[in-house]
């Protein structure tokens, strides 16, 4: 199981406080109750963008975040998500959005190891979903990781465009309760992993799902005639 790793370290460190842990309990229990993995992970999003609503209205983090529109300091970084958000994502592409296939494929080359990943260049590691105006094309449906991870001052602390440094210190806004949420929601998860490698297999999956329909159906066509 890959945890993100702030989410991660949030969980490891109020996981001790009851009012904390009935959120990754609570998570666990609705997400049981629910069969499609898509609505799974919109009920996911939905929770941790309650959760954030306030954190994120506070003046002091409206005026030091620098993780506005535009900004893409975090779009080339890896990210973690479960089953159901690659699921929802896959369906997006599969319904008609275009993604560099070629990028996802680099990217899933490096499979799960973030060192691995950090040796592809900058332009390599852009998420798929990036587009030319610095705009997430999947704003909407995001993954989880990717509603919480702000940082407090220049947003340029988060780019890696000069190679990742794991050691260095971001000022993040604290998103506890959301961070709990999306641990809980990783725990009921049949897998997960980097965005691209889970993406990539859902992908993969149902292209093949397709092909042996269209196969199936031309020997039907072919049967009648």
């Amino acid at each position: 199981m890959n945890f993100p790793a702030i989410a991660k370290q949030t969980y490891d460190l109020l996981k001790g406080q009851q009012a904390f842990s009935n959120i990754s309990a609570f998570i666990i229990l609705h997400l049981k109750k629910i069969s499609s993995p898509t609505e799974r992970a919109k009920f996911v999003h939905n929770v941790v963008d309650e959760f954030n609503r306030e954190v994120f209205a506070h003046p002091l983090v409206k005026e030091l975040s620098g993780c506005k529109a535009g900004c893409t300091g975090c779009c080339h970084t890896q990210v973690s998500i479960t089953e159901d958000e690659a699921e929802l994502l896959a369906r997006i592409v599969n319904d008609g959005l275009k993604i560099d296939r070629a990028q996802l494929q680099k990217q899933m080359n490096a499979g799960n190891k973030s060192e691995d990943f950090y040796k592809l260049s900058y332009e390599s590691r852009k998420c798929v979903f990036l587009g030319s105006n610095n705009l997430c094309l999947v704003y909407e449906d995001r993954p989880s990781v990717c509603r919480t991870n702000a940082v407090l001052g220049d947003s340029s602390q988060c780019s890696t465009e000069n190679g990742y440094d794991e050691k260095k210190t971001l000022r993040l806004v604290k998103t506890s309760q959301s961070d709990m949420a999306i641990i809980g929601s990783f725990q009921v998860s049949n897998n997960s992993g980097t965005l691209a490698l889970m993406l990539g297999k859902i992908l993969l999956k149902s292209s093949v799902k397709k092909e042996i329909f269209q196969k199936k159906k031309s020997i039907s066509n072919d049967f009648e005639l």
